[in-house]
């Protein structure tokens, strides 16, 4: 090889060795991962004494550093949105206001049109007097009230019956405040046994064997609550009839078809009315101590020396009812005990009610039961017929739980519907 083609393939290999330097330079600044050296041998010829020899030329061999270019994969960069759950806690608004009102629940003892109706002069009320808000529930059986007053201790009023409350204060401890007066402004229902004059029968142990009537097998205090008194007194009779009413059953004794029977007592009313018949204290025919026999009245009543209002007695027992056609069932007839008395529809709070607004709920109540206004609301005919509210204690109810435990009775069993 001459010196001009040597000195050409010097040049060649000169060129191509920047090149390739240039190019693994460039590939330095584009990649993403970091250089990787390796050793290439490169050979190239040597020239002595700057002439060419016929002697093949000497080959050395240095070392000459390149850069590789090495692929490596790169990672993406993904945005993640990460949710967190807070826990919040919203405070409830106070029990009266509109978001919240205080909450009046029936059982089902009218229609539900009849009860929406009638509570509107009730709720006008209790708002003009209390500055409170009010609602009317009407529920499909007194246990769903029971259990909405459970569940809602603190806003929640129930229109409940003397049953109703002894099964709601035992649920979850609801709390009795008023019960109701009647037509004749009595608080409390009770039933009496009535025998003939002539029999031997003295207490309740001589009704072993004997044959009885009740006016309603499911009457609290004219019937259960008589099976209660004998199952307790360890008395077996020998049948305990049905004989619709009151009048039936009393003249059924005073003919001698059975040997006792049951019906409504109502005490007489007393000389001057300067104060009422008391159970447990006055006998139930107080009257008889004047040994004067009943009248009727004019006016209607069975009267014994005449009106209270001048020192007389009215007699107002079931027996009155059938004076006039057996005007003798008075002297042929007498009382041998009385039950304890049952407390009337009872208004009952829920255990958490504030108890200053319950207070101040009772005088509104009360208030509410003595105007005229309640004539076309919870007392008129077609729904409590009451005449007054009156304050009340859960001691009132020791006869309905005497009767619970006796008779070892069921929910199902009480809370049907029945004429006590």
């Amino acid at each position: 090889m001459n010196r001009v083609a040597a000195a050409s393939l010097f040049l060649f290999v000169r060129m191509k060795l920047q090149h390739c330097y240039l190019s693994v330079i460039a590939c330095l600044l584009l990649a993403a991962c970091q250089p990787e050296l390796v050793l290439v041998e490169v050979t190239r010829e040597v020239f002595r004494d700057g002439m060419a020899t016929a002697a093949p030329p000497a080959v050395v061999t240095e070392s000459v550093e390149v850069t590789r270019v090495v692929m490596s994969e790169v990672t993406r960069v993904v945005e993640q949105v990460v949710t967190t759950e807070a826990v919040v806690e919203v405070t409830p608004a106070p029990p009266g206001t509109a978001d919240r009102p205080f909450q009046l629940l029936f059982a089902p003892v009218a229609d539900t049109a009849v009860i929406s109706t009638r509570s509107v002069g009730l709720i006008e009320a209790l708002e003009a007097d209390t500055g409170q808000q009010f609602e009317i529930g009407v529920l499909d059986s007194e246990q769903a009230v029971i259990d909405l007053m459970c569940a809602a201790p603190v806003e929640t009023i129930g229109f409940l019956t003397a049953v109703g409350y002894i099964l709601a204060h035992e649920q979850c401890g609801v709390q009795v405040v008023a019960v109701a007066q009647d037509d004749i402004a009595l608080t409390w229902q009770m039933g009496m046994i009535v025998v003939r004059d002539d029999s031997e029968i003295e207490s309740l142990a001589d009704l072993a064997d004997k044959r009885g009537a009740v006016p309603d097998l499911n009457s609290i205090p004219n019937a259960l609550y008589v099976q209660a008194m004998l199952q307790a007194a360890g008395v077996e009779t020998a049948e305990l009839s049905e004989i619709p009413s009151d009048s039936s059953t009393m003249l059924a004794v005073l003919n001698g078809d059975v040997d006792f029977a049951t019906a409504t007592f109502l005490p007489p009313l007393l000389p001057y009315e300067d104060r009422e018949w008391r159970y447990g204290v006055d006998d139930p025919e107080l009257w008889r101590e004047v040994g004067a026999l009943p009248r009727r009245s004019p006016l209607g009543y069975v009267l014994v020396l005449g009106e209270p209002r001048l020192g007389g007695y009215r007699v107002r027992d079931a027996r009155s009812r059938v004076f006039d056609i057996e005007p003798a069932i008075f002297n042929e007839t007498r009382i041998l005990t009385v039950t304890a008395p049952i407390p009337n529809e009872t208004i009952a709070f829920g255990s958490d009610f504030p108890l200053g607004m319950a207070r101040q709920m009772v005088a509104a109540l009360g208030d509410f039961a003595a105007d005229e206004a309640c004539a076309a609301s919870l007392c008129s005919t077609d729904l409590y017929n009451w005449t007054g509210i009156v304050m009340t204690e859960d001691s009132a109810y020791e006869p309905l739980r005497f009767l619970l435990e006796e008779m070892a009775l069921t929910e199902e069993d009480l809370l049907v519907d029945r004429n006590q």
